[in-house]
């Protein structure tokens, strides 16, 4: 579950900017969407909402590095939006992976089996990503902790502040050196 706070006026913005670059704007795969909102950042390069759908879609195909760029392009754009500082902590969580024991690189194996149209699990896009950033993956961890912290100073609902609580305690437990 992703803490999205977008609404009417982004996706309208959306569909003129991304939506026009597509063959076919009401189907279309994520590499597709990734290439259109690409050419549309060079007309619109100040947009949010394509940076933000960038993100979701290079982190769902597995491009980690890619998707953390988007994700701190958000934040410069809106800052004191909690769905940037959420979709920047949840890019660095996502390098994490990295980290996995084998027992959890299995159960992703069977997570990616029973769901295939989900966000690809496994740790090995997660390596990648570390090795394109030149991040370690405590950095990573320590970088994701941070932003999840912040979002927790940011004006939110109950839902998500669990949801974010929830994350650093993963955190915490597979990186107890980070603990502050």
């Amino acid at each position: 579950m992703k803490i999205e706070h977008w609404g009417v006026r982004d996706g309208i913005r959306l569909a003129r900017t991304v939506g026009k670059e597509l063959s076919n704007p009401s189907q279309y795969s994520s590499e597709e969407f990734i290439i259109a909102g690409e050419s549309a950042l060079k007309k619109f390069p100040n947009e949010w909402v394509i940076h933000y759908s960038l993100a979701d879609k290079y982190q769902e195909l597995g491009y980690y590095a890619e998707g953390i760029k988007a994700t701190q392009e958000c934040f410069k754009i809106r800052p004191k939006d909690i769905s940037s500082a959420y979709a920047l902590a949840s890019a660095y969580n996502l390098l994490t992976r990295a980290a996995w024991t084998e027992k959890e690189d299995e159960a992703s194996k069977v997570f990616n089996a029973l769901f295939p149209d989900l966000d690809k699990m496994d740790k090995r896009y997660s390596q990648a990503g570390l090795d394109r950033t030149g991040l370690a993956v405590e950095t990573a961890a320590v970088q994701a902790i941070r932003w999840f912290e912040h979002c927790l100073t940011m004006k939110t609902d109950l839902n998500s502040k669990n949801q974010i609580n929830q994350h650093l305690n993963t955190l915490y437990k597979r990186f107890p050196n980070l603990k502050l």
